[in-house]
């Protein structure tokens, strides 16, 4: 259990190093969709996406085999809304990677903002449902701050960066969406950090113990 608590947290330094991809991501609201599709950049930058929900996963159900029941309730219902968001988040990004640029092609005005697709009611309603992912997070932020399991301050900035990175970097913000994004970042690592030192010392009171039931077998 412990090597896979450690893994987790190698995911999670992971999934804050590819974070930084989206400061490169295009304004579709100045941009729109079809011309940015056709740059190399937004199938890799997707692709790379998917991979971050993965790790995102990952590193989630580690944290939560880590702190166990001290997360509580409102750590639980955290974990339920990012999973719930990062699944959401998951079908927009197959979506965007690989349909966008054939549609840009062969059909750009379905990608208009209030198009056909990405006008459309449902495709809104999924991209809402996304955002819990950023719900989730700040949730399960204040609930590893409240158990105590990890360095103080971890989950504070975990919640604060969810929480600027949905209001700031979702619209394209000037400024503030580039540093919600650097903050993100970087809270996903300091906790992937922390999950990888707590597993580190749950393994050597482990081996402690071990030893000391040895010496008194013998």
């Amino acid at each position: 259990m412990q090597t896979f608590v450690r893994w987790s947290g190698y995911a999670l330094i992971a999934a804050g190093l590819l974070t930084l991809a989206v400061l490169a991501h295009p304004d579709i609201f100045a941009e729109g969709f079809a011309g940015p599709s056709l740059t190399w950049f937004w199938s890799v930058g997707h692709t790379a996406g998917l991979l971050l929900v993965a790790l995102s996963l990952l590193g989630l159900a580690g944290l939560a085999a880590l702190h166990g029941p001290r997360l509580g309730r409102l750590g639980a219902l955290g974990l339920v809304l990012a999973v719930v968001g990062l699944v959401a988040s998951a079908g927009l990004l197959a979506v965007e990677a690989l349909a966008f640029p054939v549609l840009a092609r062969a059909a750009p005005a379905l990608l208009d903002i209030d198009g056909p697709l990405a006008g459309d009611a449902t495709f809104r309603a999924v991209g809402a449902v996304a955002l819990l992912w950023f719900v989730g997070e700040a949730l399960v932020g204040v609930a590893v701050e409240h158990a105590g399991v990890l360095v103080r301050g971890t989950g504070w900035l975990l919640t604060v960066g969810a929480l600027c990175f949905a209001a700031f970097e979702g619209p394209f913000v000037p400024v503030f969406g580039a540093l919600s994004v650097v903050v993100f970042a970087l809270a996903q690592g300091w906790l992937g950090a922390g999950v990888v030192r707590a597993a580190g010392q749950t393994d050597g009171t482990l081996s402690t113990s071990r030893s000391r039931r040895s010496a008194e077998m013998r």
